[in-house]
């Protein structure tokens, strides 16, 4: 048997907390540059994962745990057939939680306080335009809020109330999978891909425009 979760989906899970956590909390007391690394860590990472959805082992994949209405609707009522991996309702929280960071940590890139912090890509676009990206930045945020405390509560309720460990796994890797996980170097050939286009965008992001 092999486990369910490959290493570099367990890796990205727990960075991904905490990187989030840390944005939160640099946001919070005003720690621009931690916040614009940390947003960067974000892109990254979610980057990598929505590669990894169809690069990545095969429980990793979108295709094995993103179902149509009728799979989601089978499994909430509990006629849905047992297996590894997300179930069908979990499969969808998280791809939806995934596009919430994108866009997230994406418009981060465009936004501006007007005043102490400006994203390295703010000069990229019309004003107009960072705008909206900036009210995006904040709405989104009220949106990844009530998704993650979904997924915790989630989380609480299969541990507590149906006693189905899901935290363990993601430490471990559980182990009933049944194939193997893909070789590591395509994990680290990914996240080198998904950095390195990150990087160039900033380095050829246009400067702002002296008042002079």
């Amino acid at each position: 048997m092999y486990a369910i979760w490959d290493i570099p989906t367990r890796l990205f899970h727990w960075l991904l907390v905490i990187a989030v956590f840390f944005s939160w909390l640099s946001h919070e007391y005003e720690w621009y540059d931690v916040h614009l690394w940390s947003g960067y860590s974000v892109m990254v990472l979610v980057s990598f994962r929505i590669i990894w959805g169809g690069l990545g082992s095969v429980h990793s994949r979108f295709s094995d745990f993103v179902r149509g209405p009728r799979s989601v609707w089978a499994y909430l009522s509990g006629s849905g057939p047992a297996r590894p991996g997300h179930n069908p309702a979990g499969g969808w929280s998280v791809l939806v939680l995934l596009l919430l960071l994108f866009a997230q940590a994406g418009s981060g890139l465009f936004n501006s306080d007007g005043l102490l912090f400006e994203g390295p890509l703010y000069h990229a676009l019309d004003s107009s335009w960072t705008d909206k990206l900036g009210a995006w930045h904040e709405y989104l945020f009220w949106g990844l809020c009530s998704i993650i405390a979904l997924h915790v509560l989630a989380v609480c309720y299969y541990q507590l109330g149906k006693h189905q460990n899901l935290i363990g796994p993601m430490f471990t890797g559980g182990l009933t999978g049944s194939e193997a996980p893909v070789p590591l170097w395509r994990a680290i050939l990914v996240v080198a891909l998904c950095a390195g286009a990150l990087a160039l965008a900033v380095y050829l992001a246009p400067e702002p425009d002296l008042p002079w």
